[in-house]
C-alpha cells in the first residue's frame, strides 16, 4: 500500500513540500499539474503500463504532490503526498527511503490533528477527518488555523462544499459562490 502524507499551509506562499525534494541529494523529474505536480524518482524508463497503455502508479516510481489551494473563496485545501507505488519498499528501496526522510521531516511540524490530537479539529471540515492519517502544519497553517481559517480536503465535491457552506453561514462565516 503506498503511503499519504496531509499538511496544512498558506496556497499564497511557495511550497515547503516542494523545496524539499527539489532540495534532495537526486531531485526527482517535476511535471506541473493543475492541482499540484507530479514526481518521477528514476528514469522515465521506469514507468510501467497497465493494458489500456495508461501509466500504472502502482508499478511505477512517483509520487503525488496536491498542493493546498482556495475554495469558495474562504476555504483552504489541506495538501497531500501520495507516495504511489506499492510495495515500495520491495520495488523502490530508494523510493522508500525518500517516503521515510519525507515522514521524519513533516513530523517535526505542528500535529494539527490525528487520532490522538484534536486540537484543530473544530477547523477541519467536509472529509478531512475521514483519513487516517496525521495532518501536520506549516507556519503559515497554523498561523490560519490560529486566526480561525476553515479547510477541506482537496477532493470534496461541490454538493458538500454547499452544505458546509450553509453550516458555517451559521457561525457567521461567508462562503463565496461555487
Amino acid at each position: 500500500m503506498g503511503a499519504t502524507y496531509r499538511f496544512i499551509a498558506d496556497p499564497h506562499e511557495p511550497s515547503e513540500v516542494l523545496a524539499w525534494f527539489r532540495a534532495l541529494s537526486v531531485p526527482p523529474t517535476e511535471v506541473e499539474k493543475e492541482r499540484g505536480a507530479l514526481l518521477l524518482f528514476g528514469e522515465p524508463g521506469s514507468l510501467a503500463y497497465d493494458a489500456s497503455g495508461a501509466i500504472d502508479a502502482k508499478a511505477s516510481p512517483l509520487v503525488s504532490i496536491f498542493s493546498p489551494r482556495v475554495r469558495r473563496g474562504i476555504l483552504w485545501t489541506v495538501g497531500e503526498v501520495h507516495f504511489l507505488s506499492t510495495p515500495v519498499r520491495k520495488r523502490f528501496p530508494a523510493l522508500h527511503r525518500v517516503s521515510s526522510a519525507f515522514s521524519d521531516w513533516l513530523s517535526t511540524r505542528h500535529c494539527a490533528y490525528s487520532d490522538q490530537n484534536d486540537e484543530f479539529g473544530y477547523y477541519l471540515e467536509g472529509s478531512i477527518k475521514n483519513f487516517d492519517s496525521a495532518v501536520f502544519a506549516f507556519e503559515s497553517g497554523l498561523r490560519a488555523l490560529r486566526a480561525g481559517r476553515y479547510f477541506v480536503a482537496d477532493d470534496d465535491t461541490e454538493f458538500l462544499l454547499d452544505q458546509l457552506c450553509q453550516k458555517l453561514r451559521l457561525r457567521g462565516v461567508e462562503c463565496s459562490e461555487a
